[in-house]
């Protein structure tokens, strides 16, 4: 039988054309042109985080930028953008420790004045009420008080609010890069330290601050026992609260609280004070004393028409009431002539109205009797008629 040859077919080699290949290259192309997350402005809105405009939406543009363009970790550009906020405000602090200083160095006579201002009110006397407010009102001016410079540092609380709501978020999220932007025992700042030692760090830094004065560096304005409250009971609160965080709100609020205690530190140094032009802080001065500037003040009121003192250049020496004692000197007797007119005018007023009121009576008693006479007359004719 003859043999069946069965032909094997020959494969030929595929070539791949460059059209083959096109789809593969497109996806390549397309996956290298994304942007990259993280790496451009606006990628925080993209992923949900806007805010609109306000605290909220300035805090992320300023975290935003520094991330972007210092390519630093979030725990880093956290830091960097609170120093650049405190930097940006801290002029607001410089003018209200100024404030706060010169404040303090007329308390022990303000308070005099209040006291007395006070009783005026309850006496419901205008004219002393008006003589002491004259009287506060030039005192500010010539220690060179301006009050509404007190409150600027407020401005920090609503940046303060808008720092927490957003590093809140970004960790709901969590936002890219967050879950490992941290270092040392707290690299994930999504959650919480678990050692607790930044809300830890933050309660003590926030009572050696209170201690010292509080942001200002000066001592404060309010009752000492109330201070003392504030000291003990503020850093408690502020650690338990801070406790369960996520690490990049607990690594936000440390480092307000760290900015905070050195900006207080500084502010207490004579250097440090001198160099901004802000006034040195009084001296200590023990109870059942006064300061020299006080005494000299001690008893001056001012009328409502004297002209309001105006500050002069103070020296190193004289403190904030030296150059302003003369001014107020000279009120003494302008207050001196000012209140013996007055009593002459009350006293002349007095003994007018009590002679027009004698006047008076006299004039009536003399209308009822020539009443009585003219109808004694007509009686009289009526009986006796002339013939």
């Amino acid at each position: 039988p003859q043999a069946t040859i069965v032909a094997e077919p020959v494969l030929e080699p595929s070539i791949a054309t460059p059209n083959d290949n096109l789809p593969e290259l497109q996806d390549l192309v397309a996956f290298a042109s994304e942007p990259e997350v993280g790496k451009h402005i606006g990628y925080l809105k993209e992923l949900g985080l806007d805010f609109g405009w306000g605290p909220t939406a300035l805090a992320e543009w300023v975290l935003e930028h520094v991330h972007i363009y210092s390519g630093t970790p979030w725990w880093a550009s956290i830091v960097i953008a609170m120093l650049a906020i405190r930097f940006t405000i801290f002029k607001t602090y410089v003018e209200s420790a100024d404030i706060s200083a010169r404040l303090l160095a007329i308390k022990p006579h303000m308070q005099e004045i209040r006291e007395r201002l006070d009783e005026a009110k309850r006496a419901q006397d205008m004219t002393a009420i008006m003589q002491y407010s004259q009287e506060i009102k030039n005192l500010y001016q010539a220690a060179g008080i301006k009050i509404w410079k007190s409150v600027l540092p407020f401005v920090n609380i609503p940046i303060g609010y808008g720092f927490f709501r957003l590093t809140r978020d970004m960790s709901s999220l969590p936002v890219p890069g967050l879950e490992s932007g941290g270092l040392l025992w707290f690299t994930d700042l999504t959650i919480s330290d678990p050692t607790f030692l930044l809300p830890i760090g933050t309660g003590t830094l926030t009572y050696l601050m209170l201690k010292l004065g509080g942001e200002l560096g000066s001592v404060s304005n309010l009752n000492p026992g109330i201070m003392k409250t504030f000291q003990r009971i503020l850093p408690i609160v502020t650690t338990v609260f801070m406790s369960f965080w996520p690490a990049a709100m607990q690594i936000t609020f440390f480092m307000s609280g760290a900015m905070g205690y050195v900006q207080a530190r500084l502010l207490r140094q004579d250097w440090f004070r001198k160099f901004w032009g802000i006034h040195p802080l009084p001296p200590t001065v023990k109870p059942g004393t006064q300061t020299p500037s006080v005494a000299a003040l001690k008893g001056v009121m001012v009328p409502p028409s004297a002209p309001p003192v105006k500050p002069e250049a103070e020296t190193a020496q004289g403190g904030v009431f030296r150059n302003a004692r003369s001014k107020i000197r000279s009120t003494v007797s302008d207050l001196k002539n000012s209140a013996q007119k007055l009593g002459q005018e009350d006293e002349e007023a007095k003994k007018s109205r009590r002679r027009s009121s004698k006047e008076l009576e006299e004039a009536r008693r003399y209308d009822e009797k020539r009443k009585r006479e003219i109808e004694q007359d007509k009686i009289h004719r009526a009986r006796h008629p002339r013939r």
